[in-house]
């Protein structure tokens, strides 16, 4: 009798290569969280929320908010900065408090989006830093499930916040809501009349155009800190090739002229369930 010999089931290449790839990533986590100073924990307020503060009371007492100084750089709209006068009387563990609490809402969109979020330095970073790259995440994540006020919302932080970066997912979301392109307009004239009126227009206009000394950052983990501005052109090309393919995540990150680490989080953006839902 002829010996039967058990055949191993076939193992698809492309799922070993992502349990490596999973498995790298994963290593680079604990690593980079191994590096980070916890500054949070010995009570550190953040570099960020310290500026966002100090912004505050600039707006509110009329001094030069964008002026930029030793550890004191604002570029985010000074409508912003008034808003922040008031919200800097909640304190860095509240603000940090917020970021987890929005993180965690996305469980109602996507768990293991949420939880790999929770997980992820870049997150960390940002609650670290008190910036607020988490709520810009979060907003993205909810608008392209389709949520209305959170396509609203996206937008406002879009101008309040102006960041590269948004643009892909920006760009995304009036291609699938036409309803709200003429919105946008109007919110985008809103808020530019509004800058005008503060008397700070002109300021903020160079304090943006500055930014760019940013890819010179120590900070800065993308590909302009060592080709510079050459990166601008052929991260533009990307991103809108990534936009077409509805890999707004990696769109994102390849639109921005520098990567800080708190960038890092836009990718994850691709980790729903089915990316080109919009």
């Amino acid at each position: 009798m002829t010996a039967r010999v058990s055949r191993l089931p076939a193992i698809d290449p492309r799922f070993v290569g992502g349990v490596i790839a999973v498995a790298l990533l994963v290593a680079l986590n604990v690593y980079l969280f191994l590096l980070t100073d916890w500054s949070m924990l010995r009570g550190d307020p953040g570099a960020d929320w310290t500026i966002f503060g100090e912004a505050g009371r600039r707006a509110s007492s009329g001094g030069d908010l964008y002026a930029v100084e030793d550890a004191y750089a604002f570029r985010y709209s000074p409508l912003l900065a008034h808003a922040f006068a008031a919200l800097h009387l909640i304190g860095p563990l509240a603000w940090r408090a917020l970021h987890v609490a929005a993180v965690a809402s996305l469980a109602w969109v996507d768990t293991r989006l949420a939880l790999v979020t929770l997980l992820a330095w870049p997150f960390w970073f940002d609650v670290e830093a008190g910036n607020l790259m988490a709520f810009t995440f979060v907003l993205a994540a909810w608008a392209l499930a389709g949520r209305g006020w959170a396509i609203g919302g996206f937008f406002i932080l879009g101008l309040l916040v102006p960041r590269p970066l948004a643009l892909p997912i920006i760009v995304w979301l009036l291609w699938k809501h036409p309803a709200w392109r003429l919105p946008f307009v109007g919110l985008f004239i809103v808020h530019a009349a509004a800058v005008l009126a503060t008397g700070w227009g002109p300021a903020w206009v160079a304090a943006l155009a500055a930014s760019t000394a940013e890819t010179g950052s120590a900070l800065n983990f993308g590909p302009s800190r060592l080709i510079g501005a050459v990166w601008i052109p052929i991260g533009l090309v990307l991103a809108a090739i990534l936009t077409w393919r509805g890999r707004l995540g990696l769109a994102s990150l390849a639109a921005s002229p520098y990567w800080l680490p708190y960038y890092f989080l836009m990718p994850l953006l691709d980790l729903r369930r089915d990316p080109r839902r919009g």
